[in-house]
């Protein structure tokens, strides 16, 4: 006999797109059914998503794979086309780096005052309470109410005042710190556009000193250029130039790249059995030709720059160029810069290269350019004209620093000899990272009194040092005179080192200057880390100075 089914339902699956009736004879059975069918299915849905997810990141990695393989590519190619990219070059406009954004920073608003309450007025209909009708007649009960109304008055009159006194201290400390809050944004957007100011002068400075021939303009103009030069390396502080006007002449001291800043992957392949990327490198032999073709190449685009920019004004007719790269001494540990490569170039001959068609490297040997035969192997060259960092007032200084002991008062030693100790002791500051200290001749008319030669490429340059052996408070205007020769020599920053101490006027003006004030606590730490003791006393200087008159 057939089995009779009295329960049927119907079943979908969306991701299969299956369907089926399930009939049972019962309720329970039916459940159970449908259960097992839906389980079964998802089983199967399940199966099926995870094929296709591992399929589509299959097809995923193997696209990655190719892109990155395609970037590499890309990157060599770009490298090999470094020269043909600047031959053609567009006008150099300092103007261009010129800054006219708007401050970004909004203005704060205001906090909201406190609002005050209203008064209460004994005319309130809070203090209108009237007796009922039964007690209107009785004068007894009217004079309880009146006087109720009345106190219930002085209550929340007392009350307000309180708070009102409370709320306004409150809104004098908001209005307060509202206007902290302005003043304080007021002073960064000013701040701003001073320095925008400055920028953008310094700038018209540079184009205006540049058009006249002045030396120090040009020095910052073919700077400018070559930090804005589109390569894969940034020249941001690693350029150092001295022009002489009477050659034409321009010496470049230039930071190039490394070894190491090369790309050296060449492709990226998907491994599917074990789900991993396997990447290849070039060989240690490729990379090494490419690094020696990417820096003649960029010693070419250097000289291409800087003789077109000065095409018309004819102000550069050599230029000597001396690549340097930033590395470590792996006998000693210690970072060093070395000279990797020097070359002397005229612009008549350069004018005369067909930059399209020649080889780098081989141009450079033509040139009699002195460099190792591989680069990577940095192999230290003597440039063949280096900075000259001479001046006339430059003369031989004397050891002091040894002499010194815990009996030696600072403040009272001669001034002579204390500008000699300043030269001495900044010049051990200095000489770790190859600095120069030299001290000029003596005058005793406040100017200056050592200049430091600080190779650093990014915080480095040329340094005033000023000394003042004073028993008293060094004066703003000595800052002044500090921060007016600082401008008058081109230098990067000015130094101040005194015996005693400076008014707050004194760090006022030094605010936002490239000044650095010392004191006589920061000469004695100056002294004790290079391994001398001396003292400072003031009292006994006035005393010493004083007898000498």
């Amino acid at each position: 006999m057939a089995r009779k089914y009295t329960y049927q339902t119907e079943v979908w699956h969306d991701g299969l797109n299956k369907y089926r009736v399930v009939k049972a004879s019962n309720r329970r059975e039916l459940q159970q059914k449908v259960n097992t069918l839906k389980a079964e299915w998802d089983e199967q849905w399940q199966r099926k998503v995870e094929k296709e997810m591992k399929k589509q990141h299959e097809m995923d990695s193997v696209a990655y794979a190719l892109e990155l393989s395609i970037q590499a590519e890309e990157e060599q190619q770009y490298f090999d086309e470094l020269l043909v990219n600047h031959i053609n070059i567009k006008p150099f406009d300092l103007n261009k780096l010129k800054d006219f954004s708007a401050y970004q920073e909004v203005k704060p608003e205001d906090e909201p005052l406190l609002e005050i309450p209203l008064e209460p007025q004994i005319g309130d209909n809070k203090y209108q309470i009237r007796p009922s009708l039964f007690s209107i007649f009785s004068k007894k009960k009217r004079e309880e109410i009146e006087a109720l109304n009345k106190r219930n008055f002085e209550q929340d009159h007392a009350l307000w005042e309180k708070s009102i006194a409370d709320l306004r201290e409150a809104n004098e400390e908001i209005q307060k710190m509202n206007r902290i809050k302005r003043e304080q944004w007021e002073i960064r957007r000013d701040n701003f556009k001073a320095q925008q100011a400055r920028k953008n002068k310094d700038i018209d400075d540079i184009i205006n000193g540049f058009s006249q021939c002045k030396p120090k303009a040009v020095e910052a103009y073919i700077t400018k250029l070559l930090e804005n030069i589109d390569l894969p390396f940034n020249f941001k502080g690693a350029i150092e130039a001295e022009y002489d006007p009477d050659s034409k002449r321009i010496i470049l001291d230039v930071f190039l790249p490394t070894i190491n800043d090369l790309p050296r992957l060449k492709s990226v392949n998907y491994i599917k059995s074990r789900d991993e990327f396997k990447e290849t490198y070039y060989s240690d032999s490729y990379v090494k030709s490419k690094y020696n073709d990417i820096i003649y190449q960029i010693v070419l685009i250097i000289f291409n720059h800087v003789f077109q920019i000065s095409s018309q004004s004819s102000l550069i007719n050599y230029i000597v160029l001396n690549g340097r790269i930033h590395t470590v001494d792996l006998s000693t540990g210690k970072k060093i810069k070395p000279c990797i490569l020097t070359v002397n170039v005229g612009r008549k001959s350069f004018e005369e290269l067909n930059l399209f068609a020649l080889d780098p490297e081989t141009w450079f040997r033509s040139v009699k350019g002195i460099s190792a035969v591989s680069l990577a192997h940095i192999t230290p060259v003597a440039p063949i004209l280096e900075m000259s960092q001479k001046d006339k007032r430059f003369v031989e200084g004397y050891s002091v620093a040894d002499r010194l002991d815990d009996s030696i008062n600072l403040a009272a030693m001669d001034w002579q000899d204390f500008e000699n100790l300043i030269r001495e002791i900044f010049e051990k500051e200095f000489s770790i990272n190859g600095g120069k200290v030299k001290i000029t001749q003596a005058s005793r008319d406040g100017g200056v009194d050592a200049i430091a030669f600080d190779p650093d490429p990014i915080r480095g340059g040329k340094i005033v040092i000023q000394a003042k052996r004073y028993t008293n408070v060094v004066s703003v205007s000595a800052v002044r005179d500090l921060y007016g020769t600082v401008v008058n020599e081109g230098a990067t920053k000015g130094i101040l080192v005194t015996t005693s101490g400076y008014g707050h006027d004194a760090y006022d003006f030094a605010k936002g200057k490239p000044l650095t004030l010392l004191t006589g606590a920061h000469l004695l730490h100056l002294l004790e880390k290079h391994g001398y003791s001396a003292k400072i006393d003031i009292n006994e200087a006035k005393r010493i100075l004083k007898n000498k008159k």
